[in-house]
């Protein structure tokens, strides 16, 4: 194999942080990068990083309205003040017990069809992709440490006072322009996120 493909080969594996690379020393597999956590550079679908952790993921069926998004989701989204939007709501469960709730939230001039014809999917990105929303080609995770209050978050049936992390993700087409907001709530003691930083 030539040095050029093998480099090629090397590059994005060393881009999401699962091997280093050193001049005159070689290169080596990063052990501390387990399995049982998400880097916040790869798109993972949840279920998959359930699963990832031990458990059997399952996804309950999917809620959903047409409403008006508050004025910070609508100021992401670029629509007008009034405008309406369809709003996804979804629940993963790790062995049955709640650990994620999804709250999608999509223009409805972002989709090919009327929301009562919308199909149902595991995950926002497998939503807009069957529902005929432009592809997403990146998505921004805004990282907040929430606690739990009475019946917030809703869905995750966490006792008030429990900690747990809210991700504020937006999602972004090839042009660059925002696709979808998801609101999306982790029990963080059963589901671990991590975020790899690297030296530059």
């Amino acid at each position: 194999m030539s040095r050029t493909t093998l480099r090629a080969a090397l590059q994005p594996l060393e881009a999401d942080g699962l091997i280093s690379r050193r001049r005159r020393h070689g290169t080596f597999v990063n052990g501390h990068v387990l399995r049982t956590s998400m880097r916040l550079n790869r798109l993972v679908a949840f279920t998959e990083l359930i699963e990832q952790c031990g458990h059997e993921p399952s996804v309950d069926h999917q809620r959903q309205r047409v409403g008006v998004p508050d004025a910070a989701v609508a100021d992401t989204l670029g629509v007008g003040a009034g405008e309406e939007c369809l709003m996804v709501q979804r629940t993963l469960c790790a062995d049955r017990d709640p650990v994620i709730t999804m709250l999608d939230t999509v223009p409805l001039s972002g989709l090919d069809r009327a929301p009562a014809e919308v199909e149902e999917a595991d995950s926002t990105f497998a939503f807009l992709a069957v529902n005929g929303a432009r592809g997403v080609d990146y998505a921004t995770s805004e990282v907040v440490p929430r606690v739990a209050g009475d019946g917030i978050p809703e869905g995750l049936d966490l006792p008030p006072g429990t900690p747990y992390i809210e991700l504020l993700e937006t999602m972004y087409s090839r042009e660059h322009e925002p696709v979808a907001v998801s609101r999306v709530s982790v029990n963080d003691m059963v589901v671990r996120l991590s975020l790899l930083r690297r030296g530059l």
